[in-house]
């Protein structure tokens, strides 16, 4: 790759480790579909530094991260709490960033930060692309909407 590549390119690698790592972990099966006015009450986010350097949030409503536990970690409704569908989200924010960048540069190193996770207690809505060196994209399930947002200099 080289700097500034392709935004389309760049989209197709995030949407494809999203897929990658939700389907095949989470067994949650989504589709693309425009932002829209969902409202989101979990974030997850992790920074990659390397060749090139970002951030990536995940963005979900309580029924998917339900959903995923209870299908990563074979738990009832009634096993799950807070911190159990912490762990999880931060876990698969570290698998996406883990899988974009292996597609992005397999030959180069890169440096993951710990996940972190926090409840959203304002409407925080996703919207399409506020600046040049974001990707924004969003996702539609059986149980609500997902979307993941990079932010990444230097490919974008």
């Amino acid at each position: 790759w080289e700097p500034k590549a392709n935004i389309k390119m760049i989209k197709g690698m995030l949407t494809t480790a999203i897929f990658e790592v939700v389907e095949k972990m989470y067994y949650v099966f989504s589709e693309p579909v425009q932002a829209d006015g969902e409202n989101y009450q979990m974030k997850s986010s992790i920074n990659f530094s390397g060749p090139v350097s970002g951030e990536i949030h995940i963005l979900l409503n309580r029924s998917i991260a339900e959903t995923m536990v209870k299908n990563m970690l074979g738990l009832d409704e009634d096993e799950i709490n807070e911190v159990i569908m912490a762990d999880c989200i931060k876990e698969s924010i570290n698998m996406i960033c883990w899988n974009f960048l292996r597609k992005l540069d397999p030959d180069r190193v890169f440096h993951l930060s710990i996940p972190t996770f926090e409840m959203i207690s304002e409407d925080l809505h996703h919207g399409q692309e506020g600046r040049d060196q974001e990707v924004h994209l969003t996702f539609a399930a059986d149980n609500g909407n997902m979307a993941v947002v990079m932010m990444a200099a230097g490919i974008l």
